[in-house]
């Protein structure tokens, strides 16, 4: 479930958080799935747990997942996460589309390429 390569370059913690992030998302990890324990998971990648840890509890921030005590980490509902990971994802926007304009695209450009991707998702 959480077989990803390490790449260089960025914090293993946001490659775990992206991962499982994608995994909630996706629907592949299910509203109430208990997650795998902090050590199982930092044995299987060969990681630090508390990189394991960290990742939870910034996914715990985002909301994505809860702990109970001496239970585990499970998935939320859909319904505590979708607005942080809306939010989350209009900022990434915004920080890509001020670096597109600094670069020389055009609001019209921008506005093309929006039309553009929409258009593809149909």
């Amino acid at each position: 479930m959480f077989y990803m390569r390490l790449q260089g370059g960025t914090p293993i913690y946001e490659q775990l958080r992206a991962r499982i992030t994608e995994l909630i998302i996706s629907g592949e990890l299910k509203e109430g799935e208990k997650l795998p324990a902090v050590r199982e998971i930092a044995k299987q990648l060969t990681i630090n747990p508390n990189t394991v840890q960290k990742t939870y509890a910034e996914l715990e921030r985002q909301g994505l997942i809860y702990s109970v005590p001496a239970k585990g980490s499970y998935v939320s509902s859909r319904a505590n996460y979708i607005g942080s990971l809306n939010k989350q994802t209009a900022d990434e926007f915004a920080e890509s589309a001020k670096n597109a304009l600094s670069r020389g695209l055009t609001k019209d450009d921008l506005i093309k390429i929006i039309n553009d991707i929409s258009y593809e998702q149909g």
